[in-house]
């Protein structure tokens, strides 16, 4: 049993490191999950479409789950209460940008658009509705619903979700609605439809946590911001306290507003009742967050179709403890808040270290389509305009080419290993395929066939025709 797109997908699970002091501790985990289509661009302009550039067109999704436990709090068991000044709670997470991004720095003949990307910026936002109606043998009624944004909702909870099918969907609603509604209806219907379709989809809820996405010209990738805004409002709360101490290695006095701070303790300095609050439920007990995004790339002919997909993972963390002042009267217990001054930078371990995440993907391979997808047969021609240099180096005439079926399910690549400065080879060009041979060159000349197989049963027959 197998997902109708998973021929067109890649999927990783990765354990996410920290690395405090140099050594590496599981933090997290996080799943990767990549699909690609090819795309043949049939929009029409004006009379200049007919002619299309020389390009292929691909559009690849990436889905990334990041799933982060807060383990020093994983115990749900009662608190006992401690001498006052030893309340704290310590490290958990309250910030976290993360990004998706396909690195175009060394890619020539490479153009990138975005489609979509999701979540869009999601505070904690409280709805508030009002309805009033009357009835009188008949129904009136009017409704208004509004959203203003508040930093201070314990009880708010967000949800978002994507589906994604044959294209990625993402939305936002914000509705204010009045109505007036008189209707006498009488009606018959009947209908008989039949469909098929696949479709996957991933959410996350966000309770108490802000999610804050930008979408950067250069890269023409999105990164987020994650961060806690209940108890106290860590993406706001960006000014440290100096001259003044930290209990905490690498962490700095951070200030907050006095509504915040209520927030965090019962706020009384009666030894006995004084206790600090924790802070929100995720920060206490872990993160699940899902980014997705979408592009159309452009891969001009003679560059490469692989691209590198990076995602870069920063994690900040916070304590908080309660400190007291004594003056002439009794003692008085107040909250502090310090955090991180620079981001941990997560990472993966890929046989070769601890490095960054990313993953190297061959749009081709990814989009071809099964054998037996299409109802024709899988026939590779070598005829005029089918050809697709391969890259060579700057200055020197290509040595490879690439040939796909019109059907997309059978992909013929030249896989020869030219030394440097080979006279051998073959020339692309939109008429014919020019092979060149070196007597004087000792060379094995390969071609390698794409395909794939999802009928593990039936039998495949391979014929060559050479003329």
């Amino acid at each position: 049993m197998f997902r109708k797109q998973d021929p067109y997908t890649y999927t990783q699970f990765l354990t996410l490191y920290n690395n405090p002091g140099g050594v590496p501790t599981p933090i997290g985990l996080l799943a990767l999950d990549y699909q690609v289509a090819l795309y043949n661009d049939v929009q029409v302009l004006n009379q200049n479409s007919v002619n299309q550039p020389q390009n292929q067109q691909f559009i690849p999704q990436c889905t990334q789950r990041i799933i982060i436990q807060n383990a020093k709090t994983a115990d749900v068991s009662p608190i006992a209460m401690a001498q006052v000044a030893n309340d704290s709670f310590i490290d958990y997470p309250v910030l976290l940008t993360a990004g998706v991004k396909i690195d175009i720095s060394s890619s020539d003949g490479l153009t990138l658009n975005l489609l979509d990307y999701s979540p869009h910026t999601v505070n904690t936002a409280v709805q508030q509705s009002t309805s009033n109606g009357s009835q009188t043998g008949q129904t009136a009624g009017a409704s208004t619903s509004s959203t203003t944004g508040s930093s201070y909702s314990q009880s708010s909870t967000y949800g978002v979700s994507v589906g994604v099918g044959s294209g990625m969907t993402a939305s936002a609603e914000r509705t204010t609605t009045s109505t007036s509604e008189k209707s006498n209806t009488s009606e018959s219907n009947s209908s008989n439809a039949s469909g098929s379709d696949s479709s996957t989809s991933a959410s996350m809820s966000v309770k108490d946590w802000g999610a804050y996405a930008s979408v950067s010209p250069n890269s023409v990738s999105p990164s987020w911001l994650f961060g806690q805004e209940y108890p106290w409002n860590a993406v706001q709360c960006r000014y440290a306290e100096t001259g003044e101490s930290s209990p905490y290695e690498g962490k700095l006095p951070m200030y907050i507003s006095t509504s915040m701070a209520n927030n965090l303790y019962s706020g009384s300095s009666d030894n006995n009742s004084v206790f600090l609050y924790p802070p929100s439920e995720l920060s206490m007990y872990g993160l699940n967050f899902v980014m997705k995004v979408s592009w159309r790339i452009y891969v001009d002919y003679g560059s490469s179709t692989e691209i590198t997909v990076q995602s870069p993972i920063n994690y900040y963390t916070a304590s908080h403890n309660l400190s007291s002042t004594t003056t002439s009267g009794p003692t008085t217990y107040f909250p502090k808040v310090y955090m991180d001054g620079s981001p941990a930078q997560l990472t993966v371990n890929l046989g070769a270290g601890y490095v960054t995440p990313s993953t190297t993907l061959d749009l081709n391979i990814m989009a071809l389509d099964p054998i037996g997808v299409n109802s024709d047969s899988a026939i590779v021609g070598f005829i005029p305009n089918k050809f697709i240099p391969l890259p060579s180096s700057s200055g020197s005439a290509p040595k490879g080419f690439t040939t796909i079926a019109t059907t997309n399910d059978l992909m013929i690549q030249d896989t020869t290993k030219y030394p440097s400065g080979a006279a051998s080879g073959f020339t692309v060009s939109q008429t014919c395929l020019t092979a060149t041979w070196n007597g004087t060159e000792q060379l094995s000349y390969q071609l390698t066939l794409f395909f794939k197989v999802t009928d593990s049963v039936s039998d495949y027959t391979l014929y060559i025709n050479i003329g």
